[in-house]
């Protein structure tokens, strides 16, 4: 992999209004999103024997966590799964219906529409796992809007002073391979006969833009006719403080209502199903909510297994039961910040990682050696639940940013790729997105 310097487009704002969801981010020169807000913009060049190698780590990553699931939901012993859910901090009253989403086959199971892992690579070719975005993955929208602009590169701006090499391609199947889990779900869940709310946070306009985008893949990619609707966390209220629209809410039965006091039968959702349970419990409702997930007669994406994947501790289960396995070849060696064995002593008194077991977008995380912080993110509240200390890797660096990959896994099958860089080496919520290509032409590739 190398950096290679690029263009700034003309009109490359106007491009971005025309051609993207989170546009309003994208295209803002002062928010320095998108990598052609700043002075010198560059992508990332990957050959493709690199392509392959990140395929490869993504697919046995996810046979990794198929097969970490099935461990963690089997009772070795009485008991063993609860003591493993009570490790990660999740609210007893949730256990029977997380293990019943797993293990649901009938009518039909609890199926995922798609995960990202985020990885560290390193200048010998190593490929890390730092984390898995397994419940809220956001980065979609961005994801294909850096397909537009390497079509627009391509097609118009190849007499530019910085060409693109001229069999360049790029490793982004986001949007078929999304499309391909909608036809599944459509079929096995008859979104036909029970459509589809799309839950966001009126606060967080990338919310929006991730449900708008995949409502449109839904809609261009499998039936126009099936009924979407944008239901608001909360009251959504207009400039003045007024009532627009009433939040979700939940009826004596503990079946989600909308706005119009419709029940819900298929939610997707981009909100935490910790703090979803966090809300219910100071409402009132977990005991009406829980038994109703039991159930199952309400499917939610992403389904209430993916809460195991999506909290780190789950990192620290998966380093000790694959750390002698063909997968560790991907893995870095995490505990409990509450293990006090001799490996775990010796992780800590080095540089290391220190993460909470909840959060996203760099929230809580420091970086450490044995004698004090050499970087810290706010942690807005994250943490109380506990921590994990993760091996310290380099991530890759170019024109001042480290950044990192997510690579994104549908239906266990590896989907495309998105870069994002900070300038801090805690990768945080206002990072960079660069776009990538993949060509062997410049690149020196060893027999």
């Amino acid at each position: 992999m190398r950096p290679l310097k690029i263009i700034r487009r003309p009109h490359w704002q106007r491009h971005i209004r025309e051609n993207a969801y989170q546009a309003d981010v994208l295209s803002d020169a002062k928010q320095k999103y998108w990598v052609e807000s700043l002075p010198q913009p560059f992508a990332i060049q990957f050959d493709t024997r690199e392509e392959a190698a990140i395929a490869d780590a993504t697919e046995s990553l996810w046979e990794m966590c198929v097969e970490f699931l099935d461990w963690f939901f089997t009772d070795e012993t009485e008991g063993d799964v609860d003591q493993r859910l009570a490790k990660l901090k999740i609210p007893a009253a949730y256990w029977q219906a997380i293990k019943n989403s797993w293990e649901r086959e009938d009518p039909v199971e609890d199926l995922s529409l798609c995960s990202r892992f985020d990885f560290a690579l390193t200048e010998n070719g190593d490929i890390k796992l730092l984390e898995i975005n397994g419940e809220t993955p956001l980065l979609g929208a961005e994801t294909i809007y850096q397909w537009n602009w390497y079509a627009d590169y391509m097609r118009n701006h190849q007499n530019s002073a910085e060409p693109l090499p001229s069999n360049a391609t790029q490793f982004n199947d986001y949007w078929e391979k999304v499309a391909g889990q909608w036809r599944r779900i459509n079929e096995d869940y008859n979104l036909k006969a029970t459509g589809i709310s799309f839950l966001v946070d009126e606060n967080l306009e990338e919310d929006l833009e991730m449900a708008m985008q995949l409502i449109q893949i839904l809609h261009d990619e499998i039936d126009a006719s099936i009924y979407t609707q944008i239901v608001y966390l909360r009251e959504l209220l207009d400039d003045q403080g007024n009532p627009i629209q009433r939040g979700l809410g939940l009826d004596d039965d503990g079946y989600f209502i909308d706005h119009v006091n419709e029940r819900i039968f298929m939610l997707w959702k981009m909100y935490d199903w910790s703090d979803l349970e966090n809300d219910m419990a100071q409402s009132g409702c977990t005991e009406a909510f829980a038994r109703r997930l039991e159930v199952g007669d309400v499917k939610v994406i992403e389904p209430l297994w993916k809460q195991i994947l999506s909290n780190k501790g789950a990192m620290a289960l998966m380093w000790q039961q694959f750390k002698s396995s063909p997968y560790s070849q991907y893995l870095l060696a995490t505990y409990f910040e509450t293990d006090i064995s001799v490996a775990s002593t010796e992780l800590v008194v080095g540089m290391h990682v220190r993460k909470p077991l909840l959060g996203m977008e760099g929230v809580g995380i420091s970086i450490e050696t044995g004698v004090g912080e050499l970087e810290k993110r706010d942690s807005f509240g994250y943490g109380e639940e506990g921590f994990i200390v993760q091996e310290y890797v380099e991530l890759a660096q170019a024109f001042g940013y480290h950044y990192m990959l997510g690579s994104w896994a549908v239906d266990g099958e590896a989907a495309g790729v998105i870069i994002r860089g900070d300038t801090s080496r805690v990768t945080g919520r206002h990072c960079l997105i660069i776009p990538h290509i993949i060509s062997d032409d410049g690149l020196y590739i060893p027999e």
